[in-house]
């Protein structure tokens, strides 16, 4: 055959058993690393990936498909809107993928993303997932304060992780921002640093992060003794656009606000879009503070204070916990919920300490 020498010896691909003498692991060993099974250390799961990336290892996934009935797919529901010329969209959810595959690689396991429109579209495909077995496991976000993708799939004990909780008692994994704890914080900030009508740009009410940031924000005015300025709890979609027409909105009422948290990087961008449209310059007229899970707000011009926790690092654990909850890690096991961290850029809206 042309391209090859006389005698010379075919290459046989790195076996199980060659990533075995590699590593010094025994096989049995080596197989539950890379189902990312709990009972191996995560040092070892580590060492094994690095070894089996070095050698060019990868499991014959249809053999092992036959012998152990499973599909060796990680199912991602990605969130898609229909609307019409919609800012930002899928932004955030490349980070999330981008953590989810650092974490598969080097296991048999590969993402399969499934797009949807909404979360009951979201809830037809994962029941199509679970009845039809198109995959091993799921990842989803946009999670509702009652969910039926998280009934669903606890009915059927089915392995999954969701991006945030819903507000139902249940048994289930999950990655989460404390987003109670960080509209609370930025809310007092503001109001340490003087300000009484603070404005509170939140997506709509269904979403369970949404009513957690409406007990944070509550919960500041509470404690200093204040009545909320709930008046000024504005709900919409989470574009730019959304953020815009909020601050233009909110500054044109006979008792506007003095100071905005937002709920995104979009809708940031949206409110300082609208502050300078009406003249108003952030720190002196008014102040913003952010949220931000992309550090999109470090070019934000001028610069706002901003409560950063960088979402490809929730994306990575989605990833870790559902090799895990595939592996059959009780789920009680994997729940972690990340308090961001506070970038100050805007020394004056800060009057005291928040807890």
């Amino acid at each position: 055959m042309a391209g090859r020498r006389p005698g010379a010896a075919r290459s046989s691909p790195p076996t199980i058993k060659t990533l075995a003498d590699k590593t010094g692991y025994s096989i049995a060993t080596i197989s539950k690393a890379l189902r990312g099974h709990a009972v191996v250390a995560p040092e070892t799961r580590e060492a094994i990936f690095k070894a089996a990336q070095e050698i060019g290892y990868q499991a014959n996934t249809r053999g092992m498909a036959l012998r152990t009935g499973k599909t060796y797919q990680a199912a991602v529901l990605m969130p898609v809107t229909a609307a019409p010329d919609y800012e930002w969209d899928g932004v955030e959810y490349t980070q999330i993928l981008s953590g989810i595959s650092q974490a598969l690689e080097g296991s048999d396991y590969r993402i399969s993303v499934h797009v949807i429109r909404d979360a009951a579209d979201g809830c037809e495909v994962a029941r199509r997932i679970v009845e039809q077995g198109l995959a091993d496991g799921l990842i989803f976000s946009g999670i509702l304060a009652e969910d039926p993708r998280i009934d669903l799939l606890v009915g059927h004990d089915f392995p999954f992780v969701s991006l945030g909780r819903c507000r139902g008692n249940l048994d289930y994994a999950y990655v989460d921002i404390d987003n109670e704890w960080a509209a609370h914080a930025a809310t007092a900030r503001l109001i340490a640093g003087g300000h009484r009508r603070v404005a509170l740009v939140n997506p709509p009410r269904r979403l369970s992060y949404a009513l957690d940031r409406v007990d944070g924000f509550t919960r500041a005015f509470a404690e200093a003794g204040l009545s909320a300025s709930t008046d000024l709890v504005v709900e919409g979609d989470l574009s730019t656009g959304f953020g815009h027409r909020a601050a233009i909105e909110l500054l044109g009422r006979a008792n506007p606000p003095t100071a905005f948290v937002c709920v995104n990087e979009s809708t940031t961008l949206g409110v300082l879009s609208g502050l300078a449209q009406l003249g108003r310059s952030v720190g002196n007229d008014i102040d913003v503070i952010a949220y931000d899970d992309i550090n999109v707000s470090a070019y934000f011009t001028p610069p706002v204070t901003t409560f950063y926790q960088p979402i490809e690092i929730c994306g990575r654990l989605l990833g870790e916990f559902l090799l895990q909850r595939m592996a059959g890690t009780d789920p009680k096991a994997l729940r972690q919920v990340f308090r961001p961290d506070l970038v100050i850029r805007q020394a004056d809206d800060l009057g005291g300490s928040q807890g």
